[in-house]
């Protein structure tokens, strides 16, 4: 009797444990490795598109912000100048006369955006005289100064004709609070301060809304990426499973059919994780696998395209940039490239938009043989449409001056051309004058523009070339006085925009007139083109490195 003890393991056994082992233990392994490196790579795709996403909105939000507070400071001064023109017009009127107005009540209470608005109130006093809520005319704010102390605290510094402006909370009726910016600007030469206030929120809603969309965008990819994720995970097990019934009778040809897949699909998980979004994992297996490596490459597919789409969005910001500055180069051009040579005169002038674009220019206009014509003008609002009008402004003031003597029947004759053609309520402020190159003598109007500085050798008083005029653009008929003056030998005039007054520091400070007649009385032996670089340095040095908000323009003659 045969005592061989039955083996404790049978080579059937054995093979089909060999079989499992070599089959299911690699399959284990390329499984683990091919979930962790899809776990890996969507996180970290989730995690960078959420990131650039926040960080673009968050961007945007803080641009479109700082946008509004420009728009709302800028839209007080806009409204202090068009309240000082229509009191210039004016003059004399009382407070009450003013509020029976109905003109200067649209001047002085004008919408800004959809909640804001602007409100006119006295200097001093504190006392409201302009206001879009009919019960708070004739109101004393200090009443609110226990009540809004940080409506308060900005409106206060304003009582001294300071302009200024920040950010405070609002209590809305429903008790909500919500922040609001108001800059104030004061009306030039009158008692009066204009000021303009609407909630913040209401120029960062487009950022806000598409930072929402991003979240909900990123919460949906995840969801998806976790359901394909499950799938790949079930049906990894779904073979596994089926592996181990059938591992006896087909184990080699099964493991090949299974390895051959996974380690296409390790290939693709590591080529995906060096960034190659075109990588395609070729399975076709008719099974399971099949699915899995098309998830995959469906995958890889939404990756490139999520990525293609950030990558657009980044050319089209470039290519704004570059059309920009096209624009830029352009605008330029427009403007005079040498100064006009002319016998015992040194002439220079110079344009330095704000922006990629500007409102300011100035040119030189061959009236006749022994006549230059001269002109200077800051065009109201900044960017592209400024841009665009300023253009219509020169084109119109050539073709009005072209063989006309006379500086104000030219100036006349070019407003009533802006009104008729323009008609997005944006106008102009000049100052032109007609040289006569044999006598030097001077002739010019002034139209609400800055007045030139004229310094006469050997004198300490400095000449203001003023004149009556408003801004061209804002009526048909204007009224314009025309004056004249001879211009000696070691005279100099500076033509200048308002950029270079009101430059700011960090501190918030103006650079000035009495800093700008300074520099030039300081400087007065440089030729014109050394000047106005001079004056630009000291202005820029001034700035500090703060961004400015208006362009400068510079034009000198001196007479030799």
């Amino acid at each position: 009797m045969d005592q061989t003890p039955n083996p404790r393991f049978r080579i059937r056994t054995k093979i089909l444990l060999v079989f499992l082992g070599l089959s299911i233990i690699p399959l284990l392994v390329f499984g683990y490795v091919s979930f962790r490196d899809i776990r890996q790579i969507s996180r970290f795709v989730l995690e960078s598109s959420t990131s650039v996403g926040n960080s673009a909105a968050n961007d945007s939000t803080k641009a479109l912000e700082s946008l509004g507070a420009e728009i709302l400071r800028q839209k007080a001064i806009d409204v202090a100048l068009q309240c000082r023109i229509f009191m210039d017009a004016h003059p004399g009127l009382s407070t009450r006369e003013l509020q029976d107005h109905p003109e200067f009540q649209k001047i002085a209470v004008q919408p800004v955006g959809e909640t804001g608005y602007t409100i006119v109130y006295e200097k001093r006093t504190g006392i409201m005289r302009f206001h879009i809520n009919p019960q708070l005319i004739n109101f004393d704010m200090h009443n609110w100064k226990e009540k809004l102390p940080d409506f308060w605290a900005l409106f206060e510094k304003s009582l001294d004709g300071t302009p200024g402006g920040g950010y405070y909370d609002w209590q809305d009726p429903d008790r909500s609070i919500r922040k609001k910016f108001m800059y104030m600007a004061p009306v030039e030469g009158t008692r009066f301060v204009v000021s303009a206030t609407t909630y913040i929120d209401e120029f960062s809603k487009p950022a806000n809304l598409t930072k929402q969309q991003i979240a909900e965008s990123t919460r949906v990819i995840n969801e998806q990426m976790d359901e394909s994720i499950r799938n790949i995970r079930n049906t990894f097990v779904a073979i596994l499973l089926a592996m181990i019934f059938i591992v006896a009778g087909i184990s080699y040809f099964l493991s090949m059919m299974i390895t051959d897949p996974i380690v296409a699909l390790i290939r693709g998980v590591k080529a995906l994780g060096r960034g190659d979004m075109e990588y395609q994992v070729n399975v076709k297996t008719g099974d399971e696998l099949e699915t899995l490596a098309d998830s995959f490459n469906r995958m890889t597919t939404d990756l490139k395209i999520h990525v293609e789409e950030l990558q657009c969005t980044t050319a089209e910001k470039e290519g704004l940039l570059k059309e920009l500055e096209i624009a830029r180069g352009l605008q330029q051009r427009l403007l005079p490239q040498s100064s006009p040579s002319i016998t015992g005169v040194d002439i220079a002038a110079h344009n330095e938009p704000a922006r990629e674009v500007g409102g300011d220019f100035y040119d030189f206009i061959p009236v006749t043989d022994d006549n230059w014509g001269f002109a200077i003008a800051d065009v109201s609002g900044k960017g592209m449409p400024a841009a665009m009008f300023m253009g219509l402004s020169r084109t119109i003031l050539r073709a009005s001056a072209a063989g006309d003597l006379a500086p104000a029947d030219a100036i006349r004759k070019a407003n009533e051309l802006i009104c008729r053609d323009s008609t997005s309520g944006m106008f102009v402020t000049l100052f032109y004058a007609v040289l006569n190159t044999r006598w030097k003598h001077l002739r010019y109007v002034n139209a609400g523009h800055n007045p030139p500085l004229l310094f006469r050798k050997g004198l300490e008083e400095v000449k203001q070339l003023k004149t009556g005029g408003i801004a061209l653009g804002i009526n048909r008929q204007i009224e314009l006085r025309e004056a004249s003056i001879d211009l000696l030998p070691g005279d100099t005039l500076v033509l200048y925009t308002d950029g270079i007054t009101e430059a700011i520091n960090d501190r918030n400070e103006l650079f000035g007139l009495e800093r700008l007649v300074q520099t030039i009385r300081s400087n007065g032996t440089l030729s014109s083109k050394d000047l106005i670089e001079k004056i630009q340095n000291d202005v820029m040095r001034f700035a500090d490195g703060k961004a400015q908000f208006d362009d400068i323009t510079l034009m000198v003659l001196k007479i030799a």
